[in-house]
Formats: structure tokens, C-alpha cells, sequence
């Protein structure tokens, strides 16, 4: 079954790859400098409900007990919204199947899912939305259910490390288009632009070398 992302963006992309019936952009020309604007809607994304989730172990993955915690590595990332309720976004290329289990349903075409990188990313969220992503009390990575560009969103800040600074969006995949639109246009000063899969993957395993060291 072939799949599409709810988003197009105009530039020619120079790198894809076929998978899960998807074709996924692994590279633009010109992505030397940021910032990006990268399409992560084709990740596989699950909501995980009931009681008890820090018990259940799918794929290996722990759930955290406590939502303030989230959990991040190099092929998933995980985080307790409340008591009852998790979502999964799982990078990796051989996507999990949690079918078996009676609490996970799979909502990957239900969702956009973005990724901003750079020093910018900041700058840019301040032009489309009011949540306080930069809070001192914030511990990358964190969510927060809020409104971006008027719309029901979940935001992940992955981090606030400079260059390094990134920010996950997601929102309901009929508002995929006009978001990706709109977060161009809020980043034109800073010449935002869209960037492939392999600059996200990169970061993400960087971020996790240099936990491993701390």
C-alpha cells in the first residue's frame, strides 16, 4: 500500500527511500546551514492507554512513570502525557508492531509530525505560538500539550543546546500542509528551510553520544 505524507514542500529532494509504503526524503540540496524545517509524518506513532503502563515492556521500551520524564534514544522516543495515556514516535527503519497488544493503537497517518532544527528554532516557536518552551524548569527532552498556530499540538523540545536546539510538532495530520506553511513563512527571516530524515537522525545519535559520556 503506497502512503503520503500530508505535507509537500517545493524544493526537489536529492536523497529517498522507499519504505513502509512511504517515500521518505532523506536529503535536500543545499542543507548546509540551517535552520531546518524536516517532515517527520511517516514515523511510526502510537498512543498507548490503560492502567499500569510502566509495566508493560513493548519492543523493550520502557514507559516512564512519571510524565514530567521523557525518554529518548536513537530509535524512539516516549513519554507519559498522565497516568492512563503514552505515545511512542519510533525513528528506526524496522518499526515496531504493536499490534498484538490491546492498549496500542497505531496513529501514524493520523498525525503531521515536524522536526525544527537550529540555533533559531526558538525564535521561530515565539512567532507561532505562546507556550514557554525555554522554561528554566524545562529538562530536555519535554512535552507540552499546547496551541501552535491555533491548533491542539503536542511539542517536544529535544533541546536548547545552540546549533543544537531542536523541537519536535505534532498535529492533526489535516492541519499537516498549512503548518509546514506557516512555520516557513515564520522562519523566512531566519532563512528557514526544508531539510531531509538523515539531518534528524544525525542529531538525534549525536545528542545520545553525548549522553553516553556524561
Amino acid at each position: 500500500m503506497r502512503r503520503f505524507s500530508p505535507v509537500t514542500f517545493k524544493q526537489t529532494p536529492c536523497r529517498t527511500q522507499a519504505r513502509k509504503g512511504w517515500e521518505v526524503v532523506l536529503e535536500y540540496e543545499d542543507e548546509a546551514n540551517g535552520p531546518h524545517l524536516i517532515d517527520l509524518s511517516h514515523i511510526g506513532k502510537w498512543d498507548v492507554q490503560g492502567e499500569k503502563l510502566s509495566t508493560l515492556r513493548p519492543a523493550g521500551i520502557v514507559i516512564p512513570e512519571d510524565p514530567e520524564i521523557c525518554m529518548l534514544t536513537e530509535s524512539f522516543f516516549v513519554n507519559l502525557i498522565k497516568w492512563n495515556w503514552a505515545t511512542i514516535w519510533h525513528f528506526s527503519t524496522d518499526m515496531p508492531d504493536f499490534a498484538d497488544h490491546f492498549a496500542f493503537t497505531n496513529i501514524t497517518e493520523a498525525y503531521a509530525l515536524f522536526a525544527l532544527l537550529g540555533k533559531e528554532v526558538f525564535s521561530i516557536m515565539e512567532k507561532v505560538s505562546a507556550l514557554d518552551l525555554l522554561s528554566a524548569e524545562g529538562n530536555p527532552p519535554f512535552l507540552i500539550l499546547g496551541p501552535v498556530l491555533h491548533i491542539r499540538s503536542q511539542v517536544v523540545v529535544l533541546s536548547k543546546e545552540g546549533e543544537q536546539s531542536a523541537v519536535l510538532i505534532a498535529c492533526p495530520r489535516g492541519y499537516g500542509q498549512s503548518m509546514a506553511e506557516a512555520l516557513l513563512d515564520a522562519g523566512e527571516e531566519w532563512e528557514l528551510r526544508p531539510g531531509g530524515e538523515d539531518l534528524f537522525t544525525g542529531m538525534v545519535a549525536l545528542m545520545n553520544k553525548q549522553e553516553r559520556k556524561i
